[in-house]
């Protein structure tokens, strides 16, 4: 882990030093992003200037929800962007090999490769819309409820991870697959409101068990403002508790880590180059 740690940071050191040559860019693709992410936050607001209240949720209720989910969006945009390049390009380019000849393991090098700092914007957003809708809600967190917050944070990430990581796999049998990682990561727009507000079952199941984004955002919130019966309804599954929640998450972080690694192995071994 230490080893890990001091790979990464001397990765960093070197994106920081290419971005103060670029700082102009870096700017414009910050106020850009933020532009974006503002833009986003304004529809909400402006939809909730013509209705009280979304389902069963009041407007600072769905606030909570979007900031949440975006600052789980903004902490993977940081770290785990560089998987869109094996889905885009670097398999079809020939490039992935390169990580075949390094003495480190090719998932570990694809996330220190490349610190993604345009995601700094999505958290800190997200951070202020949740921190503002947790006053105006009161809710009040105490060891307990900050330490259960720090375990959706982290199964939330491996959910993403895995789902991204599954997507760009695709790519060691079809040469290229970010349009299917467009097509998944896109279905996480879905979470930034509350599962229960959508009639399909057919899209709460994908969402929750399929592509578990659900998992990543919903089931969090809930976990601290609803009665766990009425989340029992949306997710299929009886449980006699609400900590039965944090277990869940945790299963389905497990399992979707695990498989999407096991994809990954198997198209390492028929990966070939295929050449620029």
């Amino acid at each position: 882990m230490g080893r890990f740690f001091s790979i990464y940071l001397a990765f960093f050191k070197q994106q920081v030093k290419s971005l103060m040559e670029y700082k102009i860019d870096f700017m414009l693709g910050m106020i850009g992003l933020s532009i974006q992410q503002v833009a986003n936050f304004l529809l909400i607001f402006v939809a909730f200037t013509q209705i009280k209240a979304m389902g069963a949720y009041s407007f600072n209720e769905i606030l909570l929800f979007y900031g949440y989910s975006q600052i789980i969006r903004g902490i993977d945009h940081v770290y785990n962007d560089n998987i869109w390049a094996v889905a885009n390009a670097k398999i079809k380019d020939g490039e992935f090999a390169l990580y075949q000849i390094r003495p480190i393991n090719t998932i570990i090098h694809i996330v220190i490769e490349k610190v993604q700092f345009d995601g700094i914007g999505e958290f800190l957003l997200g951070v202020v819309i949740f921190t503002y809708a947790k006053v105006q809600l009161n809710l009040v967190f105490g060891i307990k409820e900050w330490a259960v917050f720090f375990v959706f944070i982290i199964t939330g990430l491996a959910i993403y991870f895995a789902i991204k990581l599954a997507c760009a796999s695709v790519a060691f049998w079809t040469v290229t697959s970010r349009e299917l990682m467009t097509v998944a990561y896109e279905i996480n727009g879905f979470t930034k409101y509350p599962l229960d507000i959508y009639k399909n079952h057919l899209i709460k199941l994908m969402i929750t068990y399929v592509l578990p984004f659900a998992v990543v955002s919903y089931v969090p919130m809930v976990y601290f403002i609803r009665d766990h019966e009425i989340v029992s309804q949306v997710i299929g599954i009886p449980y006699p508790n609400r900590e039965f929640l944090i277990l869940f998450a945790m299963l389905i972080a497990v399992i979707s880590l695990s498989l999407s690694i096991v994809l990954w192995n198997r198209g390492l071994k028929k990966y070939e180059p295929t050449g620029i």
